[in-house]
C-alpha cells in the first residue's frame, strides 16, 4: 500500500512523502512504532525525512529530503506531521478493494 502526500503549489516547493509498510519496517524501529504519537515534531520529522522522494519516485537521502523541507513555508510544517503520522497509521489497513491508493494534502 502506497500513500503519498503532496502539500506544496509550486515545483521547487514539492514534498512528496511515500509510506508503505516495506519502508516503514525498513526505517521504523518497535519503539519508533509503539511511541511515535508521543515524539516531539522535531523527533518526527527526523523519522519523516526517510520517506521523502523525488520528482523519480525514489527515496531521497535524509540530507537531500531535509533540503527539501527548508524551501516548504513554515506554517505548513504541521500539516505534514499531520498527515505524516494519518499516512503511517493507515499504512497497515488494508484498503477494501485490494488497490494501493495515495493521500494528498
Amino acid at each position: 500500500m502506497t500513500e503519498a502526500l503532496d502539500t506544496a503549489k509550486k515545483e521547487d516547493e514539492v514534498v512528496k512523502i511515500v509510506v508503505t509498510k516495506e519502508r516503514y519496517d525498513d526505517i521504523m524501529s518497535i519503539d519508533d512504532g509503539f511511541y511515535l504519537m508521543e515524539k516531539t515534531d522535531k523527533e518526527v520529522y527526523k523519522i519523516m525525512c526517510n520517506f521523502v522522494v523525488g520528482a523519480d519516485g525514489k527515496y531521497l537521502s535524509v540530507e537531500d529530503a531535509r533540503k527539501a523541507f527548508s524551501r516548504i513555508p513554515r506554517k505548513e510544517f504541521s500539516a505534514y506531521i499531520m498527515q505524516f503520522l494519518k499516512a503511517i497509521g493507515e499504512a497497515f489497513v488494508p484498503p477494501t478493494n485490494g488497490a494501493a491508493w495515495e493521500m494528498q494534502y
